[in-house]
């Protein structure tokens, strides 16, 4: 039974370590300090400008895409805090406005939306992967960066300790 538990607790331990290795590596080239610039129209017509919302309170960032499977169970956890946050999401590469819209509107998601469809925008923020979350503080500068899966209930706690 001993080495049974050694070996398993030896490989959690090396699926840890290179599931940290490829986070980092895929997150390698987003910003750690001070965003980038993210102003656009969101989907609804409405200025999304990061620099104003980011003075006042905490904001998240969400780069997420229709074909994304992770983003599937996250963008719900994002779209219930963004009635009681700041939240600006960017959708990646998911075609036109109106079928970015339709996807928003069936999968019952309501969250202000910039659409990136070539992923110019998404690319000048280093994102290599869906979902990436950037949590910006009310200084303006990055306080949490994350990519793949998340809860409502960790993004909260992010939030609980920015700012």
């Amino acid at each position: 039974m001993g080495t049974a538990l050694r070996r398993l607790g030896g490989f959690t331990l090396v699926a840890v370590v290179a599931l940290t290795v490829v986070g980092y590596y895929q997150q390698r080239d987003l910003p750690r300090e001070e965003p980038r610039p993210l102003v656009g129209k969101s989907l609804g017509g409405e200025l999304l400008d990061l620099q104003q919302m980011a003075g006042s309170a905490p904001v998240v960032v969400y780069f997420w895409a229709t074909w994304c499977g992770y983003c599937r169970v996250v963008s719900p956890a994002v779209a219930e805090l963004a009635r009681e946050h700041q939240v600006i999401t960017v959708a990646l590469q998911s075609g036109a406005p109106e079928e970015v819209r339709a996807y928003l509107q069936e999968n019952r998601l309501r969250f202000p939306t910039i659409n990136d469809p070539s992923g110019a925008l998404s690319a000048r923020w280093g994102v290599r992967v869906t979902p990436t979350i950037v949590i910006v503080d009310s200084n303006g500068d990055i306080a949490w960066v994350t990519s793949g899966s998340t809860t409502k209930w960790g993004l909260q706690w992010r939030l609980a300790f920015t700012d």
